[in-house]
């Protein structure tokens, strides 16, 4: 099944140019919190790892898109420690960076009163 297919399943109606959806953004959010700190081999491990869990056929609807976010993030984390001898760490990753700054330009201010 497509991740495209796993979202029509939860009723999920996002569309890519509309963004990832909440569940997507939590899952990266959470592969973030437990790749700092890991090296590139031990982010190898864990990628390996989600790639089997998203594999599962026991998984549906919004696990299986978690899942697969999961593993998305998970590859990108590990291609970003590639070439970096050093560990993981989201406050430099450049990615996690732009959209920390995407989101505060789109962030709406507080009104005036008129």
């Amino acid at each position: 099944m497509s991740f495209e297919q796993q979202r029509e399943n939860t009723g999920d109606t996002a569309t890519p140019a509309d963004g990832p959806t909440g569940d997507e953004r939590a899952a990266w959010e959470d592969v973030r919190r437990r790749a700092t700190g890991m090296s590139h081999h031990e982010s190898k491990a864990a990628r390996d790892a989600a790639r089997h869990a998203a594999r599962s056929h026991s998984l549906t609807g919004g696990e299986a898109v978690r899942a697969e976010a999961e593993v998305e993030e998970w590859e990108r984390v590990t291609d970003a420690l590639a070439d970096h001898a050093g560990t993981y760490d989201p406050e430099i990753d450049p990615f996690v960076q732009g959209e920390k700054a995407a989101r505060t330009r789109h962030v709406p201010g507080p009104r005036r009163a008129g």
